[in-house]
């Protein structure tokens, strides 16, 4: 897999630089909003500079969502900590520990009453 991937960035490296040879001539001035160059620069330059200016964009964006994805995590990797505690201790609880509703009399042991007269 790893020669599939020296290949393909070979070839886009070659196309790279048959792009910017074939444009070395075409000469093009930038205007961004009211900030214009001097003069005329490559073509090939601009666009080299455009898609550096796009990556360092998508790394600070990405820094910042990096983070926001780390704290994500510890708040639930605590939830979970306190989750599993959680349940330990309910594991361990013994049964006579345990505090019970009563849904019925006291008196249900099985049994019935037998009165005196029998």
């Amino acid at each position: 897999m790893w020669i599939v991937k020296w290949i393909i960035g070979a070839v886009l490296i070659v196309v790279i630089i048959l792009f910017a040879m074939q444009n070395s001539s075409v000469m093009v001035s930038v205007r961004f909003w009211q900030w214009e160059t001097a003069g005329k620069m490559p073509l090939w330059i601009v666009m080299y500079i455009s898609f550096a200016a796009g990556m360092f964009f998508w790394v600070f964006v990405s820094i910042f969502q990096m983070l926001s994805l780390k704290s994500e995590n510890r708040q639930v990797r605590k939830e979970l900590k306190k989750l599993r505690s959680e349940l330990d201790r309910l594991r361990n609880v013994a049964v006579d520990d345990m505090i019970m509703p009563l849904s019925t009399p006291a008196n249900t042991t099985g049994k019935k009453n037998k009165s005196k007269k029998e």
